[in-house]
């Protein structure tokens, strides 16, 4: 993983073009500072993807940052993270980060975003203990639907 440069990158999910939360504090939208749109419902990423993932999680086994880090994950095949995490259930998942790089999730990083062609796909969930990829992310597509009804509510 590499450092963003400052100021720190902040990812605001909105859902189409209505924001009904409001924040504690204001904030700028900048270059480092966006709106990042949610997918539509059911909508698959395509193993071989390019994504991006960023955390504050750990860059090694006993090695923290005060930095966010980002890194760009590769989105892997279904059978791949099945082989590799019993747990793993396609529907409600997505699995990211090429085995054959040393950069993933790692401890520290679950609920931040993984985005792919500007959109935010996943949300970090868990991984190998030892941080070798690939992650595995809640498939947000899936649960549109509900995020959708939740927003009626609340405004």
């Amino acid at each position: 993983c590499c450092p963003l440069p400052p100021p720190i990158t902040v990812l605001i999910w909105v859902h189409s073009l209505s924001f009904p939360w409001q924040l504690w504090h204001s904030v700028e939208l900048t270059e480092w500072v966006g709106l990042v749109p949610l997918p539509e419902a059911d909508h698959l990423v395509s193993p071989g993807s390019e994504c991006s993932v960023a955390g504050w999680g750990r860059t090694g086994l006993n090695t923290t940052t005060d930095k966010l880090q980002e890194a760009e994950q590769e989105v892997v095949s279904d059978g791949l993270c099945r082989e590799r995490y019993r747990h793993y259930d396609p529907i409600t998942m997505l699995c990211a980060g090429s085995p054959h790089t040393k950069k993933s999730a790692f401890q520290g990083d679950s609920g931040g975003p993984l985005v792919c062609d500007g959109m935010v796909q996943g949300i970090i969930s868990n991984g190998d203990p030892d941080g070798r990829p690939p992650s595995v992310y809640t498939r947000i597509s899936k649960f549109i639907p509900w995020i959708n009804e939740t927003l009626q509510k609340l405004s």
